[in-house]
């Protein structure tokens, strides 16, 4: 895969690639919509809603805010017979009117599904340009969307994202990321509704790639956590809803490439032995509030079998804590999966999207956990995935062979914390899932619905 001077096309898709439930979302969205005269639709743009090439195109050109769903100030909006009406003062309605029923919060499902995937890398600098990952009309994500459909789609971002990128890397290291604002569309497509952006190639465009990264996410419909602060702390749980579920995401890196650049925000970075001090009184408060906490962690050395002692205390103590979930990744490899009282902790879920397709570095999982209504642990699986190198490097599912190795290393991985995993199909499945006997179910956080 050589470099190219032309920047790739996206493939045309009329919708993403994970089957999802309607989401509530889409209901109160749609009513909001009819309330300021916005067009009537069966299928509003939801986070759950399918998506045009033409849409995203539209989005991804824009490089300010998202539009709001009421006029602006002052503005006017289309009567019954095409005239413009007054829009009346906020909070208050033109005399004679009926005063509109605001949609309620939804309901909190029973259940809450969520599906984890490694590092992603869409791109690399190379001596002689840039050298995409996804080329020519392939679609990245195509083989591996049916195992990615569930309520929350998380991943590590290791690309930072500009609308336009430079020709040549801005930085003087030895391996540095990047894509454009169209090779990011391939997120949206295969439905990633979160990504971390908390690693060690943050810095690989510089301050462009800093700001614009969470940009382009936000216009694609993606939450981007642990992204660098301006602002206030470097440390911080991003609160997300779903399903009338509230989950906290905490996301940090133990790794930094460059230097902190004058004028460009800091990375959310620390030591292994720093993460019990800084990071557990977080949780501990997101505890009371949220649903599910989530931890995603870039930690670890590149390409080890296991993770280090310092890392495994670390997790214990944040799942003492109250994190539901310890979600690694850097290695490039996949490693050992643990159960730790009410918690579930992932070292490294390997690569995902990647160049290096040698026999360790290729072999990648899909890690898919639900939750019942008592916030237990109700049942964790691991679809076997690999990087496939025809025709692009891409996830496909690991059956047979391909399937036998990926889960020969992770019940190999996982052997010396006792976790233990059955054959469901393709998959492998994590036995005692549930809370505890010797652990009380966590209270529900105070602000969920009932």
């Amino acid at each position: 895969m050589g470099a190219r001077s032309v920047q790739p096309r996206v493939p045309p898709r009329t919708g993403r690639l994970s089957a999802r439930r309607p989401r509530a979302g889409a209901l109160a969205l749609a009513l909001a919509l009819a309330l300021v005269g916005g067009p009537a639709c069966d299928d509003p743009p939801d986070r759950g809603s399918s998506r045009s090439r033409a849409d995203l195109a539209e989005l991804v050109a824009r490089p300010t805010a998202s539009p709001g769903l009421s006029p602006a100030p002052g503005s006017a909006s289309l009567g019954s017979a095409g005239v413009p009406t007054a829009i009346a003062p906020p909070g208050r309605t033109r005399p004679g009117s009926p005063r509109p029923e605001l949609p309620l919060p939804p309901p909190r499902a029973d259940a809450l599904e969520l599906t984890f995937v490694g590092d992603v890398i869409l791109g690399r600098y190379r001596d002689d340009g840039f050298d995409p990952i996804p080329e020519g009309e392939h679609e990245l994500f195509g083989e591996v969307g049916a195992l990615m459909g569930s309520d929350l789609v998380v991943g590590n971002l290791e690309t930072p994202l500009v609308h336009v990128l430079p020709a040549t890397s801005p930085v003087g290291t030895r391996y540095s990321f990047g894509a454009d604002a169209e090779l990011a569309r391939h997120l949206a497509y295969a439905g990633f509704d979160v990504l971390s952006l908390a690693n060690n190639h943050a810095y690989d465009l510089r301050g462009e790639g800093v700001q614009q990264t969470p940009e382009i996410l936000e216009q694609l419909g993606i939450t981007a956590v642990g992204a660098p602060r301006a602002e206030g702390p470097r440390f911080v749980v991003q609160t997300v809803e779903r399903e009338g579920w509230r989950v906290g995401f905490l996301a940090f890196t133990t790794h930094a490439n460059i230097p902190e650049l004058p004028g460009v925000p800091p990375l959310p970075l620390l030591e292994v032995t720093e993460i019990e001090a800084r990071l557990v009184p977080l949780v501990e408060q997101a505890r009371a509030t949220h649903d599910l906490v989530v931890v995603l962690a870039h930690w670890g050395e590149e390409y080890a079998d296991t993770p280090q002692w310092e890392q495994r205390a670390a997790a214990h103590a944040l799942v003492d804590a109250g994190a539901d979930l310890v979600i690694g990744h850097h290695p490039h490899v996949l490693q050992g999966i643990e159960r730790h009282g009410r918690g579930l902790v992932a070292y490294s879920l390997g690569n995902f999207v990647f160049e290096n397709v040698k026999d360790v570095p290729r072999l990648s999982g899909v890690l898919r956990v639900r939750y019942d209504d008592a916030g237990c642990l109700q049942d964790a699986r691991v679809h076997p995935v690999f990087i496939k190198s025809i025709p692009i490097k891409h996830p496909a599912p690991a059956t047979g062979y391909m399937g036998g190795q990926v889960k020969e290393r992770l019940r190999s991985g996982s052997q010396e914390f006792g976790a233990r995993f059955e054959d469901e199909g393709d998959d492998l499945r994590l036995l005692g899932p549930g809370c505890p006997s010797e652990a009380t179910p966590a209270p529900r956080a105070a602000s969920a619905a009932p």
